[in-house]
């Protein structure tokens, strides 16, 4: 449940009157620069870091010689400002499992209002947070609203050890007869750990004496001493007897309790179904054997172990018919699964040949739509002729019937070409003579890294970036302009024309797809890099 620390985490002690300033300020705490304190009785609070002037991250000491849980937060603040809004994180937990997520919320009072409030759950989150560590982060907002109360957040209801002590000193000293405190150890810290009884007085010397029976240990059951004694009883005749049969079956002494507890209430039925037939109740035969085997006392089992005995093995009996049960239900579940799992393959492998006829049936269309196309451009007339408005309808029609990515277009047939360009879409126009060299490229990385050069250019890339969101690597990064959107897409659309002519695997497409941003990503960073490089050349020329 607990996660490891790192060395953020180790905190000394707690924070005691510490003022939070912003960076670079120096000088006396002004109105609204928080001070945060945790030096009192349960109090918390091991760090705090300045984030904004409204947000502030807070670091919880952990549990005293265990350090991989950290729950329990009570601090104070003070020095605000009236209608002063703030965001506290604490960025340390380590339950992954709170009440917080299920509407509990912290608690807070200040000192013209003592009495301890709980938190509007809106204003309460629970989260686990990847910038630190993963740990669970519990985030709350609050607004001050009056600038000379000092306020006090914590995990829960706190109730302190000294508290405890008083009430148990009152306790103590009204004497009741009912009530016993004892000095059971002390902690690591040196405080008490008190043993409280509550009991009646009659029945304290009864009940201790019953703890410790329960204490003590009822030595195993041994045919050794019996043998050795010499002495043939019932007792010993059935003990020789099972042993000797447990040899011949070849079992280990050591296979379970449940054996041997099945064991001795076999053999102590079989005394009680003995002394029945002999017309003697199971109270006189059992005092009977206990008086006339006074050496045997280690054999002897008492009435009340055999019933407590005889108890566990009818549960365990029942435990496994529970189990039993539950395995036949387990296993005709398996079958079902088994039998849905053919019926699905078959379903699947009937649904891919749908739709190899479906993309068959899609080629023979779009090659019977793109045959005059053709011809036009063999001809060198510019214009585009689109199909008629049936047939792509009922091109339409057909491409919705398969769950897959359309069928692939033969690339000259989708491309307008127009005076040695290329039109790909969106107003976009690429030289035609480029764009058939672009087609022979071996490998996804290269055909999208030069698509997007023949698109924006190096000196638009240089400058771009494809998100527009700053690189973490670099604290002082500067975020560059992102590339535009439709221009994105029309990348896509050429890679996935492309990724088409080769497989009809979704999986396949979509994976491959997924790395055109990275593809861009790389190509910009080789353009700044030989950038550089140039740079570097020209000064080093310079310089000579």
């Amino acid at each position: 449940m607990g996660s490891d620390i790192g060395s953020d985490d180790i905190i000394a002690g707690n924070v005691s009157k510490y003022a939070v300033l912003p960076p670079g300020y120096c000088g006396q705490p002004k109105k609204g620069h928080l001070i945060f304190d945790a030096c009192f009785e349960s109090g918390n609070l091991g760090r705090v870091d300045h984030i904004t002037e409204f947000e502030y991250d807070l670091f919880i000491r952990p549990d005293t010689c265990n350090p991989r849980f950290r729950v329990w937060f009570n601090f104070t603040v003070e020095n605000i400002k009236e209608s002063q809004r703030v965001i506290f994180n604490i960025v340390n937990f380590s339950k992954t499992k709170s009440l917080y997520r299920d509407g509990m919320t912290p608690m807070v009072k200040s000192t013209s209002r003592p009495k301890w409030q709980r938190l509007p759950p809106k204003n309460v989150y629970y989260y686990r947070c990847p910038d630190h560590r993963k740990n669970y982060v519990m985030s709350f907002a609050f607004c001050f609203d009056r600038e000379d109360d000092i306020y006090q957040f914590a995990y829960c209801y706190p109730y302190t050890y000294t508290r405890l002590q008083h009430y148990l000193d009152n306790l103590q000293r009204r004497n009741m007869d009912y009530f016993f405190r004892e000095l059971l150890g002390l902690s690591v810290q040196q405080r008490r750990l008190d043993l409280l009884t509550i009991t009646n007085p009659e029945d304290k010397t009864d009940l201790e004496n019953s703890v410790m029976q329960k204490k003590i240990k009822i030595p195993k059951l041994s045919l050794n001493h019996i043998e050795e004694a010499g002495e043939v009883t019932d007792y010993g005749e059935e003990d020789v007897e099972l042993r000797h049969s447990k040899r011949q079956d070849g079992r280990k002494q050591s296979e379970g309790a449940h054996k041997s507890i099945e064991a001795v209430v076999a053999r102590l039925e079989k005394q009680n179904g003995m002394s029945l037939s002999n017309n003697s109740s199971p109270e006189e035969t059992f005092m009977e054997t206990s008086e006339g085997i006074n050496s045997m006392d280690d054999a002897v089992v008492p009435r009340v172990l055999y019933e407590e005995l005889l108890r566990s093995y009818q549960q365990q009996q029942e435990e496994m018919r529970h189990i039993q049960q539950e395995l036949e239900r387990t296993r005709r579940q398996l079958v079902q699964q088994a039998k849905k799992l053919k019926e699905y393959g078959a379903l699947v492998s009937e649904m891919k040949e749908l739709r190899d006829l479906n993309r068959r049936l899609q080629d023979v269309l779009l090659l019977r739509l793109g045959s005059g196309p053709a011809i036009e451009l063999e001809k060198g007339k510019p214009e585009s002729i689109e199909p008629e408005p049936e047939v792509q309808k009922t091109y339409s029609e057909e491409a919705n019937t398969s769950t897959y990515y359309p069928a692939p277009v033969p690339v000259m047939d989708k491309y307008i070409l127009e005076n040695g360009k290329v039109h790909l879409g969106s107003g976009i126009w690429v030289d035609e003579e480029k764009w058939h060299q672009l087609q022979v490229t071996q490998g996804d990385s290269k055909y999208t890294k030069n698509l997007a050069v023949m698109i924006w250019g190096t000196d638009v890339l240089k400058n771009r970036s494809v998100t527009g969101v700053a690189t973490k690597k670099k604290k002082d990064a500067v975020p560059k302009p992102p590339l535009s959107p439709h221009k994105l897409s029309i990348v896509r659309e050429c890679l996935y024309d492309r990724i088409a002519q080769e497989t009809v695997d979704e999986t396949e497409i979509a994976q491959r797809l997924s790395k055109v941003n990275k593809y861009i990503c790389e190509k910009i960073m080789d353009i700044n890099k030989s950038c550089k490089n140039e740079e570097r050349r020209e000064a080093k020329y310079n310089l000579q």
